[in-house]
């Protein structure tokens, strides 16, 4: 069977194409450095490189999550650090001032200082991380974190929940990933301890004078119990069951408690005599009720377990007295804790305390902060490490050996080459030919 000259050109062409297109590939493959472009070019490996680019892009955005993580909670650490040095400014200057030997324009100048800070706080628990308050909780705030009132500031006010927002981490580890008001700033604390903002208040005012309190050193009840407003003078006493003060009350004589509370404006004291009878709010009703003369109001928290008197007009003395038909005195102060003398140096030591609780909270929460940084850290060193594992699977099925198709695309080129040459003569004899034909 003879073959014609044209079958062979059109064979020829078909060989010529075929060559061309491997060309195409070959080059594509050596300028990329890929061997997957289309669906087309190996099936049984794309379903495996889809999956791995899912994969990898699932990944990359776990530790893009992460970083932005670990970027907020240092910003959060950040500024808790400052808190921590406005505190310890604070509690330097409540040393500082604590001694008789200070005048009242140093007391004057260390209250500005004071109040400098307290205003340095406020900005704080305002700080933001990519428009979003750090200490704002779950709040949808516009403004602030805090509500302040007055001139200086006389109070403020949380406008934030204090919720704890949780992450869980790629190994199943769940993290907080914000701080509250509450756990930064003592704010609304569950003992009824002082914000830091209101402790801040308490020394600016009592540098200025303004504010002297007396109050219990520490909770009077023993732990476990509860002292109420209804809890009578008798079951505060010596020999009750159960006990509730850790010192016990022990009557006069007379078998009652008498206190005498004297200042500037009632300079030979007023005394209060409290029965068996008489209840905790009666005793504070009773003082209260001597607020015009001695300049002294009273209140107990039942939260803190204290007795917090507090003067308006100066200092004052709280003093244990005999009851009428009695020589000797009760142990009224000592049972709750009270000094003697409230005055601004003793009032500037009690600031102390306070101080220093809202320090240990900072901190606690800087701990907090500080383990979840490391955690989120060490789930992105991972996720990073899985990233790479599984960009070199994707490499396996993606990349070629260069320096094999390079070889390839030289050969095919010559082929290429050789091809087009011959296909040029068969052109021409088949040309030729359809010529003899035609004549």
């Amino acid at each position: 069977m003879r073959i014609s000259d044209e079958a062979i050109f059109q064979q020829q062409v078909t060989i010529l194409d075929n060559q061309e297109a491997v060309l195409t590939q070959l080059t594509k493959q050596a300028s990329t450095g890929k061997s997957l472009f289309f669906g087309s070019d190996a099936p049984q490996s794309i379903s495996a490189d889809l999956s791995i680019h899912t994969q990898i892009a699932v990944t990359t955005q776990v530790g893009s999550n992460l970083t932005n993580l670990s970027n907020e909670l240092t910003s959060t650490d950040g500024a808790l650090a400052s808190l921590t040095n406005v505190l310890q400014n604070a509690r330097s200057i409540a040393i500082g001032s604590a001694t008789d030997v200070v005048n009242s324009t140093q007391l004057q100048d260390a209250a500005q200082q004071v109040d400098g800070l307290l205003q340095e706080s406020v900005g704080l628990a305002n700080t933001r991380f990519a428009g979003s308050f750090v200490f704002g909780g779950t709040s949808a705030l516009s403004s602030s974190t805090v509500q302040t009132s007055g001139a200086p500031i006389s109070s403020v006010t949380p406008l934030a929940n204090n919720v704890q927002q949780t992450q869980l981490l790629p190994n199943g580890q769940s993290v907080p990933t914000n701080v509250t008001l509450q756990q930064a700033f003592n704010v609304n604390a569950t003992n009824g301890s002082p914000s830091v903002f209101q402790t801040l208040i308490n020394l600016r005012d009592a540098l200025n004078g303004t504010r002297i309190v007396d109050q219990s050193a520490a909770q009077v009840n023993v732990p476990g119990t509860a002292i109420a407003p209804a809890t009578t003078v008798a079951q505060l006493s010596t020999g009750a069951a159960p006990q509730l003060l850790a010192t016990p009350l022990t009557p006069d004589a007379s078998a009652n408690v008498s206190v005498s509370i004297s200042s500037a404006g009632s300079p030979n004291g007023v005394t209060f005599t409290f029965t068996p009878a008489t209840t905790v709010g009666g005793i504070i009703a009773a003082i209260n009720a001597q607020t015009a003369a001695t300049g002294v109001t009273a209140a107990f928290n039942t939260q803190t377990q204290r007795l917090v008197l507090t003067g308006t007009t100066g200092p004052f003395q709280v003093r244990d007295v005999p009851s009428p038909g009695s020589a000797t005195a009760s142990n009224f102060t000592t049972a709750f804790g009270l000094q003697q003398q409230a005055s601004t140096t003793n009032e500037i030591s009690t600031q102390l305390g306070d101080i220093d609780n809202a320090l240990n909270v900072v901190l606690g929460a800087r701990a907090q902060v500080g383990a979840t940084i490391q955690a989120s850290q060490d789930a992105n060193s991972t996720t990073t490490t899985e990233v790479n594992n599984e960009t070199a699977v994707q490499s396996n099925l993606e990349d070629v050996d260069i320096a094999h198709v390079t070889t390839q695309l030289s050969l095919t080129q010559t082929a290429l080459q050789a091809a087009e040459d011959t296909t040029a003569r068969l052109e021409q004899n088949t040309s030729l030919f359809n010529f003899l034909q035609g004549g």
